[in-house]
């Protein structure tokens, strides 16, 4: 079974509640539970890559029957730590990935270390809610981004060689840039949304080579969250079967993108309309006369009567 689906969103906590932040980030919520993903595409399993765990040796995969939910934030509203999202997890596949990694010489291991950290499960609070689908948390890595599509590429091949129907969630802001955050929800950064709106455009034609030799000093200037690596998994896993779409976009507190991309099959183009043949002109009653080519009426034959001239005198 072919990956069925993909989507790269952010994972700022106050898409956790955007009530408790008042307001910020409940655009992106709507954009992404509009997308009725579960509904829609009916996965068995959700494979998500968060920037928040980096291995430093290769990918790692969890392989947990019950991945752990982190925690891995301070100083925000004490409501977000009470959201709980727990759902199972599914060991024979995230052994299944690690082997196609292997067998494509790929540095790649599993572990029950780790689990979801708030990188993973705010966005799938609105991906799949209720945690009814199983989930597979995959590691990002030091490497470099064409390490990060081979990964993704490994990842396709061991979904295609699966029974089972997938989903690859990639999450991070493309700019993520501390140091510019002002204080104001809706402030915004002029030159920041230039260069996320390059980068977002490259993701759209399916320019991955490209995004991976993007320039060094415009990347650096927005600190794309988790240098993308979760985005270029995706985008290995997606190659050229899935097209890319930018759902929404948008910038708060002048330092965050908050672009939502979905990765879906094509639409398939509508049928041909059969072959219009001229119409036959209807039938004459019975008993009309046809015309000639002059538009004059044709005398109809009797049927059943001699047409010659009867003898008898009269």
């Amino acid at each position: 079974m072919p990956l069925v689906y993909g989507l790269h969103a952010p994972n700022a906590p106050h898409l956790i509640s955007p009530a408790a932040f008042g307001g910020v980030g409940s655009e992106t919520v709507r954009a992404i539970r509009d997308l009725q993903v579960v509904p829609r595409w009916k996965p068995d399993l959700i494979l998500v890559a968060s920037p928040h765990w980096v291995s430093e040796k290769g990918f790692l995969v969890h392989e947990g029957e019950r991945p752990r939910q982190i925690y891995d934030f301070s100083g925000f509203p004490p409501q977000l730590s009470a959201v709980r999202y727990a759902p199972r997890g599914d060991p024979a596949f995230a052994r299944h990935v690690v082997a196609e990694g292997k067998r494509r010489g790929i540095a790649v291991s599993y572990t029950s270390d780790w689990g979801l950290d708030h990188g993973a499960w705010a966005p799938l609070l609105h991906v799949a809610p209720g945690a009814g689908i199983p989930v597979v948390p995959l590691s990002i890595s030091t490497a470099s981004p064409g390490s990060h599509l081979a990964w993704g590429a490994a990842i396709r091949a061991a979904i295609d060689n699966s029974p089972k129907r997938v989903i690859f969630l990639s999450t991070g802001s493309i700019t993520h840039a501390f140091g510019r955050m002002q204080s104001n929800p809706s402030a915004t950064w002029t030159l920041g949304e230039q260069v996320e709106t390059e980068i977002v455009n490259l993701v759209l034609a399916q320019k991955y080579q490209d995004l991976a030799h993007f320039d060094p000093g415009r990347w650096r200037l927005i600190e794309p969250e988790g240098d993308l690596g979760p985005l270029f998994i995706l985008a290995g896993a997606a190659g050229s079967t899935l097209r890319p779409r930018l759902v929404s976009s948008g910038q708060v507190f002048g330092a965050f993108g908050m672009s939502v991309i979905e990765f879906a099959p094509p639409r398939p183009a509508p049928p041909a309309l059969p072959t219009q043949r001229p119409a036959r002109p209807p039938p004459r009653p019975r008993g009309e006369a046809p015309t000639s080519r002059g538009g004059a009426p044709r005398p109809i034959p009797q049927r059943g009567r001699s047409r010659r001239r009867d003898p008898r005198p009269h």
